[in-house]
Parts: C-alpha cells; sequence; structure tokens
C-alpha cells in the first residue's frame, strides 16, 4: 500500500513538473514572437533553435506537446522569412504544417510556394534518384532507444530535397529529427530521356 502510495505521488510530482515546463514553452514562445514583431530576426532564429532543441529533449509524446512543437517550428519560419532565408522559410513552413495541419503560421512576405510539378512518380522513371550527400539523424533525448519515421518529400531536378511531409512516425520528436536529416541530403536527380526531372520520394529514416 505505501509503495502503490509512493508512486502515485511521484506520478503526480511528473505530472505538475511537465505542466510546468510547457507553461515554460508558451512563455519562451511569447518572447520568440515580441522579437518577430520588433524584426530582431537573428535573435528570434537563435531563440526558436534554442527552443527546439530544449523541446527535443524533453517533450511527451502527447498531442499537446506535437502542437506547441509545430507551433515552436512556425516561429523558426518566420525569422528564416525576416532574414531573407527563403528556401528555409518553406521548409520549416512545410515542416510545422506537417507536424500539426492546424498550426497558425506567423504572418510572412515569403510567397508560398507553388507545389512543385511532378512529371513521374519513383517507380516509373528508369533513372531513379542516387544519393550523393547522407546525413544520418541525431537522436532526441525525449526518444529512448530505436525509431523510426518515413517522410515523403519531392527531389527537384537539382537533387534538393524539398516539400518536406509525413507519412508514418512514432512521435513528433522523431518525425522532426528525420526532416532535419533528410534536408541535408542531396541527390543526383531521376532523369527522364537525358534530362533531370522532379519526383516524390518516400524515405525510410531509422534513428538509433
Amino acid at each position: 500500500m505505501r509503495r502503490a502510495l509512493t508512486c502515485i505521488v511521484l506520478l503526480l510530482c511528473a505530472v505538475g513538473a511537465f505542466a510546468d515546463r510547457m507553461d515554460d514553452w508558451r512563455r519562451d514562445q511569447t518572447a520568440i514572437e515580441a522579437l518577430l514583431q520588433q524584426r530582431r530576426y537573428a535573435e528570434a532564429r537563435k531563440a526558436s533553435i534554442k527552443l527546439t532543441n530544449h523541446m527535443l529533449d524533453r517533450m511527451a509524446a502527447d498531442d499537446d506537446s506535437g502542437k506547441l512543437f509545430a507551433r515552436t517550428i512556425a516561429l523558426r519560419a518566420a525569422a528564416e522569412d525576416g532574414l531573407g532565408n527563403v528556401d528555409d522559410t518553406n521548409w520549416y513552413r512545410q515542416v510545422a504544417k506537417a507536424l500539426d495541419p492546424q498550426v497558425a503560421l506567423p504572418a510572412m512576405t515569403t510567397p508560398v510556394p507553388e507545389p512543385i510539378a511532378v512529371v513521374l512518380f519513383i517507380d516509373e522513371v528508369a533513372e531513379k534518384p542516387q544519393v550523393t550527400h547522407k546525413r544520418e539523424p541525431e537522436r532526441p533525448g525525449s526518444v529512448n532507444g530505436a525509431a523510426v519515421a518515413i517522410v515523403r518529400v519531392v527531389i527537384d531536378v537539382d537533387g534538393v530535397v524539398r516539400q518536406p511531409g509525413i507519412v508514418n512516425s512514432q512521435v513528433p520528436a522523431v518525425s522532426y529529427a528525420a526532416l532535419e536529416a533528410v534536408k541535408q541530403w542531396r541527390f543526383r536527380p531521376a532523369r527522364k530521356n537525358g534530362k533531370a526531372i522532379a519526383t516524390p520520394f518516400n524515405m525510410t529514416i531509422a534513428i538509433h
């Protein structure tokens, strides 16, 4: 009986501590929003990356954490927008939406890109994309043991990975870690009749 009571007390303490942590994250997001309003974009970018890393190490596998996390990524997109980093703006805006389709995106001046015109799907091309540079994903501190995410991207004609999406993943932290790794990958693009073409590609990313 005493052991059961001890376990209940410890569980309640853990729940309370996590609630406090969520409140801290919300305050951090408010501070980042203030930096964006003041056009202090470099500081906002730095703060959003710091908060992202903090959340990756401590977030729980629940919807509330996932929504807060997606909001942090959206703030990163807004900071990149303010700095004029078009590719990163679009990448993190799309990652935020992939993590939470209902996430509220801050106002940005970078236009939402049109979907890349895909001529053929990956199984329909004779010359499939080939990896020329690969980066292994980092395992978030909040993830115990190995994990797998299946992500969907478009490999553009320049071999750059664009239009990130999530097909299947265990938790948002795993999804983000997989997409951050894939963002750095480079390919020799698919080709048709000797001409480079954009192709959608599902990638299974293992995190150890």
